[in-house]
């Protein structure tokens, strides 16, 4: 079996819809860059106690030197998710999938708090258009009925990826100096690119219209004009909600991503690659779990109700909520890794859910600026202010006290906006569907 179905793509060109084997082997390549993408995030936060002692920084210098590569990031999603909407995706995946591993190795070179900084933001480029055009791509590989599970699976790789950037980052820190934590995570991305560019395109909308299931959606009135297409996405009221639930719950993560290292070894006395195996080994552990359960429970609930999957996101912050504000409030190591696996467990069953909803009420023809228009509100407003916003507030109080006034109540608002998110979603699913059945009239 080679294909599945065939269409005409935006160019006119007769587009094969990959089998299943070429869609598994594209799934799992994007699933390792995705390993590879938080992993060469997360190293910076593993390194950061080595960092400021070799440049002498203090809390606010440092939380910006997270936030220069998530305010770049944010800005470039947009335009770089519009690109997606018009042009083979796994070109563009590969390209910044090169872009931000070169970027990585480069910042192992760097001899000042301002060559980091540039080095750091110019990452933020190349990671900027490889989530839109990536979730576009599943969107269309896979079933519909399967989409909660297998964004939950291609999450994980955020959360792995995570892991391994604090954990490797930590112990190659310890023991060769921070420099060679950057070299090690940046190079394998170069492999990854390659193995991308060489997989199938799939054709848009493949299992969005009902009777065709391989025709692919016109560009044509949608995807030329930006902000024809953001007045469509706007008037959908789930993507509100998503928007902001997407805001809190970032401020949050993006601070414990880059603090919670430093927090460790602060707070509990441990060596850098301690801190990094065991704030590493809990995420991975816990957002595993979480996750992977997530995908499950979310699809199953999904076939029962229409509104399953923001039920289970919905109950994902408001039970994370409160366990993140005991793991910050225990100052014992043992307690306070059990309550946090605990919070990870539960916030993760969020991530396949969320990403899963955006699919099932946007037009597949504007998914990947949807996303791209997503994420830079959720990073702008969100986890690229959050590393400096914690930096700040650590600088004059202390770094737990910046965490635990901040992280419980930007979670328990995003469950509370989640809630909101019951009420329209079923109406939004159903108005796409009806869209969708109108165009191939």
């Amino acid at each position: 079996m080679t294909t599945t179905a065939s269409s005409t793509s935006a160019q006119g060109k007769n587009v094969l819809q990959p089998s299943r084997t070429q869609a598994g082997f594209a799934f799992t390549v994007l699933l390792i860059i995705n390993v590879l993408n938080y992993a060469d995030r997360s190293v910076l936060s593993a390194v950061l106690p080595k960092i400021q002692a070799d440049f002498q920084l203090n809390n606010t210098e440092l939380g910006l030197l997270a936030s220069s590569f998530l305010f770049i990031y944010a800005i470039a999603t947009l335009p770089l998710g519009i690109w997606a909407d018009r042009s083979p995706r796994k070109n563009i995946v590969a390209l910044c999938v090169g872009l931000w591993s070169v970027a990585t190795a480069f910042g192992g070179l760097t001899r000042s708090f301002i060559q980091l900084f540039f080095t750091r933001s110019f990452l933020g480029i190349g990671e900027a258009g490889y989530a839109p055009a990536s979730l576009s791509m599943l969107g269309d590989y896979f079933p519909k009925e399967q989409r909660g599970r297998i964004l939950s699976y291609w999450s994980v790789g955020n959360l792995i990826g995570t892991a391994l950037g604090l954990i490797i980052g930590g112990i190659i820190a310890d023991r060769f100096g921070w420099r060679w934590a950057f070299y090690a995570v940046g190079i394998p991305g170069l492999i990854a690119a390659f193995l991308i560019w060489r997989a199938s395109e799939p054709a848009r909308g493949a299992f969005d219209r009902e009777g065709d299931a391989g025709a692919e959606m016109s560009h044509g009135s949608l995807g030329k004009n930006f902000w024809q297409v953001a007045r469509q996405i706007f008037h959908i009221r789930t993507y509100w909600v998503l928007l902001a639930a997407f805001i809190f719950s970032f401020f949050t993560i993006g601070s414990a991503q880059v603090w919670i290292p430093t927090y460790l070894v602060r707070n509990f006395q441990l060596t850098v690659g301690a801190a990094g195996a065991v704030s590493g080994g809990v995420l991975a552990g816990g957002s595993l779990v979480g996750t992977i359960a997530g995908g499950w429970l979310a699809d199953m609930m999904q076939r029962r109700r229409p509104e399953g999957r923001m039920i289970v996101a919905t109950a994902a912050f408001i039970l994370g909520a409160p366990l993140t504000f005991l793991a910050l409030a225990i100052h014992t190591l043992t307690p306070f890794i059990v309550v946090f696996v605990a919070a990870i467990v539960c916030l993760s069953l969020c991530l396949g859910p969320l990403n899963a909803v955006i699919q099932d009420v946007i037009a597949p023809q504007m998914r990947a600026t949807a996303v791209g228009l997503v994420l830079l509100l959720a990073h702008l407003l969100g986890d690229a202010a959050s590393p400096l916003v914690i930096g700040a507030l650590a600088d004059k109080t202390t770094l737990g006290y910046a965490l635990i006034i901040t992280a419980p109540p930007c979670l328990l608002i995003a469950g509370v906006i989640c809630l909101i998110g019951l009420r329209t979603v079923a109406r939004d699913m159903q108005a796409m569907q009806e869209s969708l059945r109108k165009q191939s009239a």
